[in-house]
């Protein structure tokens, strides 16, 4: 048992700058290659991120103005609607004050040549009544002038 002590013992002792070295290399490689790449890492990964966010961020913008731009397009429709539904009313009520022209013109017309018809059938009638005395005396002269014969 002391001769697998003693080659232990040995083998500890030659294995000692072996571990010293590994852990001397690993905290040199940690300190000069591995802390630089992590921190380039992160770099590129803050660079990326901000420039997502900043995309997203333009893309926000772009939604806004966008937003904005339909806005003003559907006021403006409603807009140019109002103006057509005015000027529908105004037209509407042009033709409804020709329409009422035009009526009262016939009317005027209309009460214009009944006044005329009756006129002349008043003058027709008196005519008439005068040409009906004429023949009724014609007629009674001829039938008293026939019974005098």
């Amino acid at each position: 048992m002391e001769q697998i002590l003693v080659v232990l013992q040995g083998i500890l002792v030659r294995a000692l700058p072996t571990f010293f070295l590994v852990i001397l290399l690993h905290w040199y490689l940690k300190k000069v290659l591995f802390q630089p790449m992590e921190r380039v890492i992160e770099q590129r990964r803050q660079k990326t991120e901000g420039a997502v966010e900043a995309s997203e961020a333009s893309v926000a913008q772009a939604r806004q103005k966008l937003d904005a731009y339909e806005q003003s397009l559907a006021d403006a429709r409603a807009e140019i609607y109002r103006q057509q539904e005015a000027g529908r009313l105004k037209l509407g009520e042009k033709q409804a004050e020709t329409v009422e022209a035009a009526r009262a013109e016939a009317a005027a017309r209309i009460a214009a040549a009944k006044a005329g018809i009756a006129a002349e059938a008043e003058r027709a009638s008196a005519g008439l009544a005068a040409e009906a005395d004429r023949l009724a005396d014609q007629i009674a002269g001829a039938v008293l002038a026939g019974r005098v014969q």
